[in-house]
C-alpha cells in the first residue's frame, strides 16, 4: 500500500505563512481593543447617551491637568504642588450615597498605609457637597485626601463626567430615597466613572482603571503593581 503524499512548503514559504499568522493575530487583537467599550449598555449604570458626551478617561501617557480644590477639611489642594512631595492616585467616587463607593472607600482606608508608605498621595475626588464630603469623611474614618469638585471642572479635565438619564435618578430616588442632584448640590445629576490615575512626579498619567460599570474598580492589588510605574 501507497503512503499519501503530503506536500511541504519550502521553508521560505513556511516563515512567510507564519508571519501572516502573526501578523493576523495582531490585526484581530487591535480590533477587539480598539472595540472595547462598543456595545456598552451605558443606560444599564445611569450614563446618559445619545446627544450627551460618553466619558472615555484619559490615556497612559497624557499630561494629568493641574486642578485647585479644597479638600475635607477646608484646606486647598493643588495638584502641582503634591507632585513636587510624590506621585499621586488619583480617584473619584460618585457619592455616600452609593453602596459600592462606601465598600469601596472602607477597603482603601484600611490599606492606606501600604500605598502612603511609598511615598504617594491619595486624592479622592467626588462631586458631592462638602457637608456630604464631611458626612462621607467621619463615617469611614478617612485621613485621606477628599475634594468637592465644585464646578465639576476636575471630572470634565480628567474626561470622567457623565449626565444622569432620569430612569437611574428615580432608581436611587425610589431605592436609597437620595435625589443625586440634591447631593451635589446642582439642578443637574452628574456624576464621575469611578475611574483611578497613577500620576508620576513628572504630571505623567503612568496608570489608569477606566470602567463605566461603577462595580468594576481599581482594586488595591491593581494599585500596588501598578504604583511602581511612577516611582
Amino acid at each position: 500500500m501507497t503512503g499519501i503524499a503530503i506536500p511541504v512548503l519550502p521553508i521560505k514559504n513556511q516563515v512567510s505563512m507564519k508571519r501572516i499568522l502573526f501578523f493576523s493575530f495582531i490585526l484581530l487583537f487591535s480590533l477587539s481593543v480598539s472595540s472595547e467599550g462598543q456595545g456598552t449598555d451605558y443606560a444599564k449604570f445611569g450614563i446618559k447617551a445619545g446627544d450627551s458626551h460618553i466619558p472615555a478617561g484619559l490615556n497612559v501617557g497624557d499630561r494629568a491637568p493641574d486642578f485647585v480644590a479644597y479638600d475635607q477639611a477646608g484646606k486647598q489642594v493643588e495638584l502641582k504642588k503634591l507632585l513636587e512631595t510624590g506621585p499621586v492616585v488619583l480617584f473619584f467616587y460618585r457619592g455616600k450615597w452609593c453602596p459600592v463607593c462606601s465598600r469601596y472607600l472602607n477597603d482603601y482606608q484600611d490599606s492606606i498605609k501600604m500605598i502612603v508608605d511609598q511615598g504617594f498621595n491619595v486624592v479622592a475626588v467626588t462631586p458631592e457637597t462638602i457637608d456630604n464630603v464631611e458626612q462621607t469623611v467621619k463615617v469611614h474614618n478617612i485621613t485621606f485626601t477628599v475634594l468637592y469638585d465644585c464646578q465639576e471642572q476636575i471630572m470634565k479635565d480628567y474626561d470622567v463626567m457623565f449626565t444622569v438619564t432620569r430612569a437611574y435618578q428615580d432608581l436611587i430616588q425610589k431605592k436609597l430615597n437620595i435625589s443625586i442632584a440634591e447631593n451635589n448640590g446642582r439642578d443637574v445629576a452628574h456624576l464621575p466613572v469611578p475611574a483611578t490615575y497613577i500620576i508620576n512626579r513628572d504630571g505623567i498619567i503612568v496608570a489608569r482603571q477606566f470602567n463605566p460599570d461603577y462595580r468594576v474598580r481599581a482594586s488595591v492589588k491593581w494599585m500596588l503593581l501598578n504604583m511602581g510605574k511612577a516611582l
